[in-house]
């Protein structure tokens, strides 16, 4: 990876006239999920990482972060089921998302008076060109009441126009719905401007249950104290999974109108990746965790689980 990096890093430069003739050091790093110190210690030192990025639990420190009241009251008062992978992003990228964000809640509202999508203000992430000359974006109103259209001139059946529709409708303004909520906290928001806010935390969030200071969330981190302390949560690498096989499950969902043999081939090889992942967690148990623990337990438990859920995942032949 080096040596390749290397060579385009390289070329690029030589075009700008500048040489270089040693690569840059790298530093390999874990992002995400992190929610404990002994994880935070095994990740350093079981793979010999440079370091670790801790991102969402900083949300609920407000030295740190700028979230406004309302949104921090809901992040704190959260459960599992309220942070999710969405297809919400203009641009396709799958993103975690929190279904108590008054965004989402005011999407939903939009559907409820039959004007689905946003006013397209800032244009940042306009990129589609299917009923325009101008790219629109795809969370729009002027995009989705067109693609809406088409899809009710194709005569599908209820269950498949629902999931298209669903589809379309799920998309949400990032550019407004991103800063809103450092404009609330900082009273900078100008009167006509939108107030809903977007976020989007790792489902990690939901074990922390109460904001806290600079200092309490890195003695946390480094293992001063615990602010986890009796809280019931999986291992990073079980909950990590679990986002794996859920993704997997909602797209084959979202396929099984349209499969064909690539897109099966790609649902197969995933099945299998992932299997390999269960595999390798198997073998690790031991290097992770000491046998005798309860969490040693906890985690073969939860990964037989997984495995049967993964198992039961049947996609259809084309």
């Amino acid at each position: 990876m080096v040596i390749e990096l290397f060579s385009i890093y390289q070329k690029a430069l030589e075009a700008k006239n500048i040489q270089i003739k040693d690569a840059p050091t790298i530093k390999i790093t874990a992002q995400g999920g992190v929610g404990t110190s002994d994880e935070n210690n095994f990740l350093l030192n079981y793979y010999q990482l440079d370091g670790t990025g801790w991102g969402s639990p900083f949300l609920l420190v407000p030295e740190a972060t700028n979230v406004d009241e309302e949104t921090l009251k809901n992040l704190i008062s959260a459960t599992q089921s309220d942070f999710y992978i969405s297809n919400s992003s203009p641009l396709g990228i799958p993103f975690n998302n929190f279904r108590k964000s008054s965004s989402e809640q005011q999407r939903l509202d939009r559907i409820a008076k039959n004007r689905p999508g946003s006013p397209c203000t800032k244009k940042y992430l306009v990129s589609n060109t299917e009923f325009t000359v101008q790219p629109i974006c795809t969370a729009s109103r002027e995009y989705q009441n067109l693609k809406i259209k088409e899809l009710r001139g194709q005569n599908l059946q209820k269950e498949v126009y629902e999931t298209k529709y669903n589809t379309i409708i799920e998309k949400i303004c990032l550019c407004e719905g991103l800063v809103s909520s450092f404009f609330i906290k900082n009273q900078i928001l100008k009167p006509k401007q939108n107030k809903a806010v977007a976020i989007c935390p790792g489902p990690n969030l939901a074990y922390f249950k109460s904001t806290y200071t600079l200092e309490e969330m890195l003695k946390h981190i480094y293992g001063e104290i615990n602010l986890l302390d009796g809280v019931e949560r999986s291992h990073i690498f079980i909950n990590e999974l679990r986002l794996y096989v859920e993704y997997l499950k909602h797209d084959i969902s979202l396929s099984l109108n349209d499969l064909n043999a690539k897109r099966n081939k790609y649902f197969e090889n995933f099945k299998q990746q992932l299997q390999l992942g269960i595999n390798y967690y198997k073998e690790i148990v031991p290097s992770v965790l000491n046998k005798k623990d309860k969490m040693a337990k906890k985690f073969m438990e939860d990964l037989l689980e997984i495995e049967l859920t993964l198992h039961k995942l049947i996609i259809q032949p084309v």
